[in-house]
């Protein structure tokens, strides 16, 4: 299993009881998501994304894995900062 920072794990934790606050998610989808997400960030070649590819703006297919489990953590890392940061300005009345 992998192991997350505590701000990964504070940010992701804030981001997950958003979504299930809001009935995006429930409690069991969630647990689902984070089971997925524990495989996504586990070291070796990308089994969630294998088989798929994405198209560049350009034409160029492409596929779609990140084999490098350290840029997929960073990728979710990013995106759950972000997340947990406009959740909190939404808290604080700073975003309407």
């Amino acid at each position: 299993m992998a192991t997350v920072t505590r701000k990964f794990r504070d940010d992701f934790d804030a981001w997950a009881a958003d979504r299930i606050a809001r009935g995006q998610f429930t409690e069991a989808e969630m647990a689902e998501f984070k089971d997925m997400l524990r495989r996504d960030l586990a070291p070796g070649p990308d089994q969630l994304r294998e088989g798929q590819t994405i198209i560049l703006a350009a034409g160029v297919e492409m596929p779609a894995t990140i084999d490098d489990h350290e840029e997929r953590y960073r990728l979710w890392a990013d995106f759950f900062a972000a997340e947990a940061q406009a959740i909190k300005r939404i808290k604080a009345g700073e975003v309407r």
